[in-house]
Formats: structure tokens, C-alpha cells, sequence
């Protein structure tokens, strides 16, 4: 058995013990490259912005899980700033506009694993919250209705989106895990794919134990300190 499965199967054990002796363990999840694969998300987005063109070498595009953003499946389709510069600005704005949109969430897919993790600790007595930088006015509506559409348990106490866009998200989440009331909790755990967001939650709550998801980010960081890592929640 890998440490990835090692971590996660022990997160429900101690999950277990302190559950039967009445104490409460939290556990809080990102959405965006941390439960759910967006690269769907992406790709149904530049292969409309394909067909509105009739760009054809875009058609085909394929959005791999490590890609951040849009540029290096542009790239891969051989567009450039030098010689397309025009069309990837008019390309970029599309995208910004659907991928931070209710409209589009639904082409998320979990990862592995994902679902069942999250109902296992919820079956072992784990409290459960969802934390992203989503905002709420564009994106609260459908974030609410894909976690329920796969399954995620989720209602308005446990669901925390930024009260508006220009929020920093690292701000944002350090902000929140300060002012929650972390002593109700035997342990509190959160499940993180940005480095940024990592390293300022290990520097602020170091007494909330962070799991690395090592899918995608923006490259701005990397995670200072030597905690688990994992790339989906398989075991």
C-alpha cells in the first residue's frame, strides 16, 4: 500500500477512535484540482470557441489533468502570442467568462476515489465542509448543484465560497481557518491542491494537518514543508 493510501486510511481510523470516545475530527475539502478534475471544464469551453471560429487544429484539443488554465493546451495546438496574439486575448476572455460561470461547472468530474472517500468519513463521524475559491455570485448556485449531483453531501453550513471575486483566495481561505473554531475539534485536516494556500495555511494554523493534492496549480509556489501528498483519493 502506497503513503498516499496509508495517510487516507489512517485519517479514517483516527477518525473512528475519536468518534467512539465522542470527540469530533473536521475535515475540509477545496473543490477546483482537489475533488474535482476541471481539465473537462476547460476543454468543453475552447472546443466551442473552436466550433464559433471554425478553428479545426482547436477542435481536437485535448486539456490534460496537469494542465492549469488554457496555455499549455494552446501551445500543444501550436498557437503562440507571436503569431496569434489576437485571437488567444479574444480566447482567453471567452474562457475566463464560462469557466467562472455556474453554466459550465457541470462538465466537472470527481476523481478517483473522490465520492467514496468523503461518504467513508462522513460514516465514520467526520464533520465535513467544502472551502473554495469559487465566489458565490457566479458560481454558488451550480458549485450547490454539482456536489449534489455527485453525490456529495452538502448544504449551507458546509459549503464557504468567497463573498466576491476580487477576494484573494489565500487571504480568503487563512482568513477563514483563523476565525473557525478549531478547540471543538480533536483534529482538523484540509485538502489543498495550491501550494500558495498550503504554505499559508502550515504557517498560520499549524495545528491544521494539510494534505496535499498534487494535481495542477499556478506554479507560483511549491509546498514548503514535508507533508503527504496524494493525486486523487484511490486507495
Amino acid at each position: 500500500m502506497d503513503n498516499s493510501s496509508l495517510k487516507l486510511n489512517e485519517i479514517l481510523t483516527l477518525a473512528k477512535e475519536a468518534h467512539a470516545q465522542n470527540l469530533r475530527t473536521l475535515a475540509v475539502f477545496d473543490l477546483d484540482s482537489t475533488l474535482f478534475n476541471v481539465s473537462t471544464r476547460t476543454q468543453k469551453i475552447l472546443q466551442e470557441f473552436a466550433e464559433l471560429h471554425q478553428l479545426e487544429n482547436l477542435k481536437n484539443v485535448e486539456v490534460l489533468l496537469t494542465d492549469w488554465g488554457i496555455k499549455e493546451a494552446v501551445i500543444r495546438q501550436g498557437y503562440t502570442i507571436e503569431s496569434h496574439g489576437e485571437l488567444l486575448n479574444e480566447l482567453r476572455d471567452f474562457w475566463f467568462e464560462r469557466f467562472f460561470s455556474n453554466a459550465y461547472l457541470h462538465y466537472d468530474v470527481p476523481y478517483a476515489g473522490a465520492i467514496e472517500y468523503v461518504l467513508e468519513l462522513i460514516e465514520a463521524g467526520v464533520d465535513i465542509m467544502y472551502l473554495t475559491g469559487r465566489d458565490q455570485m457566479r458560481m454558488g448556485v451550480g458549485t450547490k448543484q454539482v456536489l449534489m449531483k455527485w453525490g456529495f453531501p452538502v448544504d449551507d453550513h458546509k459549503l464557504f465560497l468567497k463573498p466576491n471575486r476580487t477576494l484573494d483566495d489565500e487571504l480568503y481561505k487563512k482568513e477563514w481557518f483563523e476565525k473557525l473554531d478549531r478547540s471543538q475539534y480533536n483534529r482538523v485536516y484540509f485538502f489543498e491542491n495550491e501550494p500558495v494556500n498550503v504554505n499559508a495555511i502550515l504557517a498560520h494554523c499549524p495545528d491544521v494537518e494539510v494534505v496535499f493534492i498534487d494535481t495542477t496549480h499556478a506554479r507560483k509556489q511549491t509546498v514548503t514543508a514535508p507533508i503527504v501528498t496524494i493525486k486523487n483519493f484511490k486507495r
